[in-house]
């Protein structure tokens, strides 16, 4: 787990209680959707509005610290981006389960920045399977 009030001032944002909100209910690694994230929230602050919940994922969105998983169901999930990983996606349940990069990872986004002559941010990754060890059998 990472430290939410850090996360925040490593990007120069006020750790106000909606944003901390928001992040610790993220931190559980469900990868709402915003309806999701919403219903949640307001369990623990009933007058915490849908619109609070947009402007905050908006900022955290612009500075880095969230950001958007998008699956084939077209409902946008969310998730933090405490430090490169990996999206695997169930095409059966609709799971989605955080991994870890290795170091070849990084060693590709430098072969990539360096055969394109660009500077990656970030390296949003998807990878889809049919079925996962959560799935029926």
């Amino acid at each position: 787990m990472y430290d939410v009030i850090q996360l925040l001032k490593d990007k120069e944002l006020k750790a106000t209680p909606q944003r901390i909100s928001v992040l610790k209910e993220l931190g559980r690694k469900t990868h709402p959707t915003m309806d999701d994230l919403y219903e949640a929230l307001k369990k623990e602050n009933p007058s915490m509005s849908l619109a609070t919940v947009y402007k905050n994922i908006s900022t955290l969105k612009e500075k880095g610290v969230v950001i958007e998983v998008n699956v084939a169901d077209g409902k946008m999930r969310y998730d933090v981006y405490s430090k490169p990983h990996i999206h695997l996606i169930c095409q059966q349940c609709g799971s989605i389960e955080d991994v870890d990069c290795d170091e070849s990872m990084y060693q590709y986004q430098m072969c990539l920045e360096s055969n394109q002559h660009v500077k990656i941010e970030r390296m949003d990754i998807i990878a889809t399977v049919k079925s996962c060890s959560l799935c029926p059998k």
